[in-house]
C-alpha cells in the first residue's frame, strides 16, 4: 500500500525542460527483465544523471547537494508524457519523490502517480516557474510546503497556493490506499446494475473481487470497432473513454484492433493475429459490430472462423447482462405507451457459451429421397444452467430480490432439467430470492404487456437472444441497449469481459453517420462498473446520457416527429458536453 500523504515540508528540486517522457525518467531496456520494484531507483533520470562512462553528471540537479535528499520535483509542461509504463513512477518513488509539481503531466502517468502514493499537483504555470525561481535562489535551501488536507503550497517564501484534486484521489493519498483498497468495497457490487449496495456474502464468482497484478494496476481495454455502424459507434464510446482516462483518471491502457473485411483483405483472415493478440492481453474488450450480407470477399467459411460466437467460447463469456430502462425522455418515440414503460428497470442474463447455438451435431444433409435436412443440437448440463442461475440469484440480490427463470418446460427436456436444476439451486442457496418461472412465449408476451414487473430474467441462450431485442422497444431502441458478457474469474483475479451494444451492424445505415451511438457509450458505464471498478464514474456517465437525452439530443432512431436529428458525431459531442456539466455539479457539491 501507499504511504499515507497528509503534509510534506521537503527539500524541492526544479526539472523546468519541456516534455520529459517516461523514456527520460526510466529507459525502457532498463525494465525488460528487470520489472521488480525495489532495483528501480538507480534507473531514475539515467540518461541525464549519468555520463557516458557511467559516473555520475554533476551538472544534474539531482546528483548535487542539497537536492539529492528532494523529496518535490518541479517540472515543467507535460512531465511524464509518452508510454504507460508504471515503472517510470515506481523509479521516482524508489529516490525519495512524494510529490511532484506541474503546470501539466501526461495522462497515463497522472494517474500511476496517484496509484502509487505520489501527489502530483496542476498549477498554473506562473505558480510553477515562480516556485522553481525561489528554490534556485535559496541554492535549494529554501523548503516548499505541501498540505493535502488543505490543499495549498506554500513557497519557500511563504507564499500560499491552492490546488485542486479529484476528491476520490484525495482520500486515497490522505488514507494510503491505492485504486484497488478504495474500491474493495465497490467491488462487491460488481454485478450491481442499479447501485444498491448487495447484501449478504458473495457467493459466485461472478461476484468475487478483480484483483490487479504485481505489475500494473492498468486495466487493458481492446477496442475493436468491426463492421457496418460498429467502428461509428465505437468511435464515440472511444472518446467517452478517453475523457474518463484524462479528466478522471481511471487507470486504463486503450489499443484498438480491426475485425472484418479490410482485415481480411490484408491478411486473408477477418480476426487478423494482432487483434487476437490485443484481445488476448485486453481485461476488457469493446466491442462495436459484426456481421451484414455476405460478400465475395469474405467467405462464410473465414466468417465463422472469426465469428463473435467463437470468440465467447474462447474467452467462455458465459454471462451475457443486458439492461432494459425505460427513459421518461423517450416516452414520446418508444414503441410502446408511456403507461406501459412506467418504473420499468430490469436485467436479462442470458446463458451465452452453450445451448442450440453451440451444440453438436449441427449440419444440412442430403436425404435418400433428395430432400434436404438441416438439424442443431440444443442441450445443457448441469453446471452450465447452475452457473447462470447463480449469476442471477446473486444479482437479485444486489436489486429488488426477485428471479423469473424463462424456459419452455412444456415441450423441452432441455427446458426440463433447465427448470429443475434452478429450482434445486434456489432452494440451495438463494431461498431469500424470490424464484418465479415463464415459458418464453408467455415471457415474451408480459415484456410487451408489463415490462416493469420484473427485476431478474434468466434464461438460455437463443431465448435470451430473441427476449432481450423485443425487451429492447421498453428502452425506446435497439440502439439505447448496452450489453456485457462476463467469463470466470481467472487465476490473475481478473474476468475477461466482453462489452458490446445490442444493436447489430445495421449495413443499411453504415456510413452514413446517422447510427445511434448510445448502446456503445452506456456499454461504457458497464465497462467501468464491472471492470474497471469505478461504480461512481459508471453512474456519472448513466447521468450524462440521462441529461443529454432531457436536454432533448436525438439521434434518427429515437426522434420524435419534428425533433432535430443529430448525427453519431454529434450524440457523442452531447454526451461528453453533459459529462463536463454533470462533473462539474458534482465537484460543486464535494
Amino acid at each position: 500500500m501507499p504511504k499515507p500523504f497528509t503534509k510534506l515540508t521537503a527539500i524541492a528540486a526544479p526539472i523546468m525542460r519541456t516534455n520529459i517522457d517516461t523514456d527520460v525518467i526510466i529507459r525502457i531496456d532498463r525494465i525488460v527483465g528487470n520489472s521488480v520494484r525495489g532495483n528501480l531507483g538507480k534507473w531514475a533520470f539515467g540518461a541525464l544523471r549519468y555520463l557516458p562512462d557511467g559516473s555520475e553528471n554533476p551538472e544534474f540537479i539531482l546528483n548535487r547537494e542539497p537536492y539529492r535528499g528532494a523529496e518535490i520535483l518541479v517540472t515543467g509542461p507535460n512531465f511524464g508524457c509518452g508510454s504507460s509504463r508504471e515503472a517510470a513512477v515506481w523509479s521516482l518513488q524508489e529516490i525519495g519523490i512524494r510529490s511532484i509539481i506541474g503546470s501539466g503531466f501526461g495522462d497515463i502517468f497522472f494517474a500511476n502517480c496517484f496509484q502509487n502514493g505520489i501527489l502530483p499537483i496542476v498549477v498554473d504555470r506562473a505558480i510553477v516557474d515562480g516556485l522553481a525561481a525561489e528554490v534556485a535562489n535559496t541554492q535549494g535551501a529554501g523548503r516548499i510546503g505541501i498540505d493535502l488536507q488543505e490543499q495549498t503550497i506554500t513557497s519557500p517564501s511563504g507564499k500560499r497556493h491552492s490546488f485542486e484534486i479529484d476528491p476520490r484521489r484525495r482520500a486515497g493519498l490522505l488514507e494510503g490506499l491505492d485504486e484497488v483498497a478504495l474500491t474493495a468495497a465497490a467491488r462487491r457490487r460488481n454485478l450491481c446494475l442499479s447501485g444498491v449496495r448487495p447484501r449478504g456474502a458473495a457467493l459466485d464468482t461472478l461476484r468475487e473481487e478483480i484483483g490487479m497484478n504485481n505489475l500494473s494496476n492498468m486495466i487493458k481495454v481492446a477496442v475493436v470497432g468491426g463492421e457496418g455502424i460498429g467502428p461509428e459507434v465505437t468511435a464515440q464510446s472511444h472518446r467517452v473513454l478517453n475523457w474518463f482516462a484524462t479528466r478522471r483518471g481511471v487507470p486504463m491502457i486503450l489499443r484498438e484492433a480491426q475485425y472484418g473485411l479490410i482485415p481480411y483483405l490484408a491478411t486473408g483472415k477477418v480476426l487478423p493475429q494482432d487483434t487476437i493478440e490485443a484481445m488476448d492481453e485486453a481485461d476488457a474488450i469493446l466491442w462495436g459490430a459484426t456481421g451484414g450480407p455476405e460478400t465475395t470477399e469474405v467467405p462464410a467459411a473465414a466468417r465463422k472462423a472469426g465469428s463473435l460466437l467463437s470468440l465467447r467460447s474462447k474467452y467462455d463469456l458465459y454471462a451475457n447482462l443486458r439492461p432494459i430502462r425505460a427513459n421518461p425522455a423517450l416516452a414520446e418515440s418508444a414503441p410502446l405507451k408511456a403507461s406501459v414503460l412506467r418504473g420499468v428497470d430490469f436485467v436479462i442474463i442470458r446463458e451465452l457459451t452453450s445451448g442450440i447455438y453451440f451444440g453438436e451435431p449441427r449440419g444440412i444433409q442430403t436425404l435418400a429421397d433428395g430432400q434436404r435436412r438441416g438439424f442443431n443440437t440444443e442441450q445443457y448440463t448441469t453446471n452450465q444452467i447452475r452457473r447462470v442461475a447463480r449469476a442471477a440469484f446473486e444479482l437479485a440480490r444486489t436489486r429488488k430480490g426477485r428471479v423469473c427463470s424463462v424456459d419452455k418446460a412444456n415441450v423441452l427436456e432441455t427446458s426440463v432439467l433447465w427448470r429443475e436444476e434452478v429450482i434445486a439451486l434456489h432452494a440451495a442457496e438463494f431461498s431469500d430470492v424470490e424464484l418465479t418461472h415463464l415459458y418464453v412465449d408467455n415471457a415474451a408476451m408480459q415484456i410487451v404487456r408489463k415490462p416493469s414487473q420484473f427485476d431478474v430474467m434468466v434464461t438460455g441462450n437463443i431465448f435470451g437472444d430473441i427476449l432481450s431485442d423485443c425487451a429492447a422497444m421498453a428502452s425506446g431502441s435497439l440502439g439505447m441497449l448496452p450489453s456485457a458478457s462476463l467469463g470466470p474469474v481467472g487465476q490473475s483475479g481478473r474476468r475477461k469481459a466482453l462489452y458490446e451494444p445490442v444493436h447489430g451492424s445495421a449495413p443499411d445505415i453504415a456510413g452514413k453517420g446517422i447510427a445511434n451511438p448510445l448502446g456503445s457509450i452506456l456499454s461504457v458505464a458497464m465497462m467501468l462498473r464491472m471492470t474497471l471498478n469505478r461504480p461512481d464514474d459508471a453512474v456519472l456517465l448513466e447521468k450524462a446520457v440521462e441529461t443529454a437525452l432531457a436536454a432533448g439530443a436525438r439521434t434518427a432512431d429515437i426522434a420524435e416527429p419534428g425533433a432535430t436529428k443529430l448525427s453519431t458525431q454529434q450524440m457523442g459531442d452531447a454526451v461528453l458536453n453533459a459529462l463536463e456539466k454533470v462533473a462539474g455539479k458534482e465537484r460543486e457539491h464535494a
